[in-house]
């Protein structure tokens, strides 16, 4: 069997796993509130000025009241929730995965009756497409500079809509199929509204693959593991590695083996260890910040070539620079969209501290790992006197084995949806959801 005839039978027939519930029910209350969040975002509004004379039927546009057809509600609420990069990501495919499936699955319930059960396993079904497809291209996907939350996330979305549209197995094998020829995306364009409109084209062509299937559409099965197809183009060709993803869905669930990285800061996760490091030594620097007259830091180069801005000169800018969100940890403790919106990287103390940084990147000892434990960012502070400061870190605060609490995950999210935090502990009941539709249109209430 092809790749895709296995992920298509396994899309059709795997079912829940209730010990993965911890893990989903935050995940999506958290890129819900990212949706939110980021629905009054400049690329947002004028993704919806563009597609204002497309906004004909019933699929909710988040946070505005609005509504439009499925694929374009998906495209809407996939930029809106990742214009601050304040939604989760996973390590196997480097993807952003729930920003993603969930406006496409969010769109797609309004096509097909849906519960809050039925979208939690097409939920997990999208996550394992991504993630063991992340393995089987591995890190080097990445790192030709494919942004793959828009190459592997089309596929993952695609499947998890197939499932929501209760497609038949060869369906779902058309569906992925076409997908993939619409898998594309490219790391060049961060730092600017392309990023987010990628995930927004991400979760668009998910529900326009599996609804061009649906009504018979076809595509070819060997796609994804064919020389001259996905593999062959986008990666290392290795058909040992899709051999090996077909044995091992669901078999550990990705879910459970990976976890998943929710992000407490509005900013690229590769600034978060270095953040984290920040904040590790903070209170012994705070009194002294004017007697740094050195910051040195350490990362993959992988890691560092994703984060060019030395210098931002705007806020897509300081979203991706080492310097900037390493400086504004030091200075302020964390970052807010509110220090965003107040250009933090211009401020004095910051920029004074982003002028004293230099970030070196190190060749990564295992390009397998996104965070390899043996190559941990590295930071060193020097002062004036003569002293340093010196931390290092390996997983980053919202990491698995460096988690957020609830309680953190809830006040994130009423600092960026200006909402009670009652009311993200309210959302993480959408598992038990009758309706899912109407479930998250009340929530928008």
């Amino acid at each position: 069997m092809t790749a895709i005839q296995t992920l298509a039978g396994f899309a059709t027939q795997a079912e829940f796993a209730d010990e993965l519930r911890s893990v989903i029910a935050p995940a999506v209350a958290d890129c819900f509130g990212c949706i939110l969040a980021g629905a009054d975002s400049e690329v947002a509004v004028r993704v919806r000025a563009a597609y204002a004379r497309m906004n004909t039927g019933s699929a909710p546009v988040f946070g505005v009241d609005e509504t439009s057809n499925p694929p374009i509600a998906a495209l809407m609420n996939a930029v809106a929730g990742h214009a601050w990069d304040l939604d989760d990501w996973e390590e196997p495919g480097n993807t952003h995965p729930s920003v993603v499936l969930v406006p496409a699955l969010l769109a797609a319930v309004h096509v097909c009756a849906t519960s809050g059960q039925e979208m939690a396993t097409a939920y997990l079904i999208g996550t394992e497409i991504i993630m063991r497809l992340g393995e089987a291209v591995s890190l080097d996907h990445y790192a030709r500079g494919f942004h793959s939350t828009a190459t592997l996330g089309t596929i993952g979305a695609a499947g998890a809509v197939a499932r929501i549209l209760k497609l038949t197995e060869d369906q779902t094998a058309h569906a992925l199929s076409i997908a993939t020829s619409q898998a594309v995306g490219y790391t060049a364009q961060f730092g600017s509204n392309a990023k987010p409109l990628q995930a927004g084209f991400t979760a668009r062509a998910g529900v326009d693959a599996a609804l061009l299937a649906k009504n018979g559409i076809t595509g070819q099965s060997e796609v994804l593991e064919n020389q001259r197809g996905f593999s062959g183009l986008l990666g290392l060709h290795d058909a040992d590695r899709f051999k090996a993803m077909q044995d091992k869905l669901g078999a550990p669930w990705a879910l459970a083996q990976y976890g998943l990285i929710l992000k407490p800061w509005p900013s690229c996760g590769y600034t978060h260890r270095l953040m984290t490091a920040a904040l590790e030594l903070r209170h012994l620097a705070l009194d002294r910040l004017q007697d740094i007259t050195a910051i040195e830091a350490t990362m993959p180069d992988f890691h560092l070539a994703i984060l060019p801005f030395d210098k931002p000169r705007s806020r897509n800018e300081a979203l991706f620079s080492a310097p900037a969100c390493l400086a504004q940890a030091l200075v302020t403790g964390g970052l807010t969209l509110a220090d965003s919106e107040d250009e933090f990287w211009l401020q004095a103390d910051v920029a004074r501290l982003i002028n004293l940084t230099t970030v070196t990147p190190e060749p990564a000892r295992n390009p397998a790992l996104n965070y390899d434990p043996d190559q941990p960012d590295t930071l060193r502070i020097s002062f004036s006197d003569g002293s340093t400061l010196k931390a290092a870190c390996t997983y980053p605060l919202g990491a698995p084995q460096n988690p957020m609490t609830t309680a953190q995950i809830a006040a994130k999210y009423q600092s960026i949806c200006n909402r009670p935090s009652h009311r993200f502990h309210a959302l993480l009941d959408w598992f038990d959801a009758p309706d899912i539709a109407k479930f998250f249109e009340e929530a928008d209430q």
